[in-house]
């Protein structure tokens, strides 16, 4: 019965990598569930190039969700009133616009799924505040 160095070695491998992942992190990690409770460190007076430098360094994180009530027509809404909706910014409304201007209007709701950019989880998340006819209504909820 011989042993090779192959056979005492993998078992041990995955030991090996755990302990270089903690050594290599130094114990500042964050689990998903503190990430954002954790509170925030005084920052440095820094100057505006140095402000730059950081911002390049940062993670980016999303933009914050938003809360809307009320309903939005599809066939009469300006690109700001659009952007009111969640995950819609200013391509995506200039989108819709275009399509509107294109095809001569909604005849459902179910058609902003032919917008590039609405896919099925999209429609579904927007379509409580959706309607074709009738006066826009959707305000930011405080």
């Amino acid at each position: 019965m011989t042993l090779t160095i192959s056979k005492l070695t993998r078992p041990l491998a995955p030991l090996a990598a755990i302990t270089a992942l903690v050594l290599a992190m130094g114990g500042t990690w964050m689990t998903a569930d503190n990430a954002f409770a954790a509170p925030a460190q005084a920052q440095p007076k820094t100057t505006a190039s140095a402000a730059a430098v950081l911002d390049d360094d940062m993670p980016r994180s999303r933009p914050p969700k938003k809360h809307v009530s009320g309903r939005l027509n599809l066939n009469t809404a300006s690109e700001e009133q659009l952007m009111l909706l969640p995950s819609i910014g200013p391509s995506k409304a200039e989108r819709v616009v275009t399509w509107r201007k294109k095809n001569g209007g909604f005849k459902r709701v179910a058609d902003l799924r032919r917008v590039k950019g609405f896919g099925y989880k999209t429609f579904k998340r927007l379509e409580p505040f959706l309607d074709i006819k009738g006066d826009t209504t959707l305000a930011p909820k405080r």
